[in-house]
């Protein structure tokens, strides 16, 4: 007897396991319906809910992984941005301090430059004979205006003045005598020679350098007349008009 027992009670867990669904409608006409399903689909059904659950955790851990390498990232090129800028703001700054010692350099050149052309043309202002060929005053013969016919300017001067160069020069040649009269001209070396012509004793030798201060002679008495001319290239030229100032 009790083996006929035990033999249905294994029989029974053999069986397969269903479960009645039953689905009871709002609407009065519509019938009840029921389903049965097996225990084994059931078991699949939570089976599949569970591994799709697993694969969307596995995914959304993917993108977490991804999420985090890609602020990872961001933080990284944010870092390298902020080293760029601060290294761009260095070099701007050492830029602007090399571009103001290039800019007191540049006025240093420029003053210096500027001071050298103002050197230069005081210079060449220096070497031009525009100057007045006395130390005093003297009267100008205006009747004779001309040496063998080249223009030339005769002053009446008084013993004592001093006959000075026009312009800063070298003494090319001291020529004639005490008789018939000396003749002192001064090379500019720019093209312009000044002539002056006394009979007093010149104080100066060939080859010294003069200035506009420098006395070529002294007048003494009986030699009170100085005649004085300027060649420009070669030529002779109105030196009243070339003079600055005369009286």
């Amino acid at each position: 007897m009790e083996e006929r027992v035990e033999k249905k009670v294994q029989k029974q867990r053999k069986k397969s396991v269903s479960y009645n669904i039953l689905f009871m409608p709002d609407d009065d006409t519509m019938a009840m319906r029921t389903f049965s399903i097996k225990m084994e689909v059931l078991v699949l059904f939570f089976a599949a809910i569970a591994f799709l659950v697993v694969i969307a955790l596995t995914y959304c851990s993917i993108l977490m992984k991804e999420l985090d390498a890609a602020n990872n990232s961001i933080l990284a090129l944010r870092m390298q941005s902020e080293e760029i800028i601060e290294e761009n703001s260095r070099l701007v700054s050492e830029n602007e301090k090399l571009q103001e010692k290039v800019d007191i350099l540049s006025d240093t050149v420029n003053d210096k430059l500027y001071q050298e052309e103002q050197r230069e043309a005081q210079r060449a202002k220096s070497c031009m004979p525009s100057g007045f060929p006395l130390k005093g005053t003297a009267s100008y013969n205006a009747n004779e205006t001309e040496l063998d016919g080249q223009p030339i300017a005769y002053f009446q001067v008084a013993p004592g003045t001093g006959v000075i160069a026009t312009a800063n020069g070298t003494v090319s040649s001291v020529a004639g005598s005490s008789g018939n009269g000396y003749i002192i001209m001064v090379d500019h070396g720019n093209g312009y020679f000044s002539v002056y012509r006394n009979g007093s004793k010149p104080k100066v030798d060939e080859g010294d350098e003069v200035t506009k201060a420098t006395e070529l002679f002294v007048i003494e008495a009986g030699q009170e007349r100085l005649g004085y001319q300027i060649i420009q290239e070669n030529q002779y030229i109105n030196p009243l008009e070339f003079m600055e100032t005369y009286g």
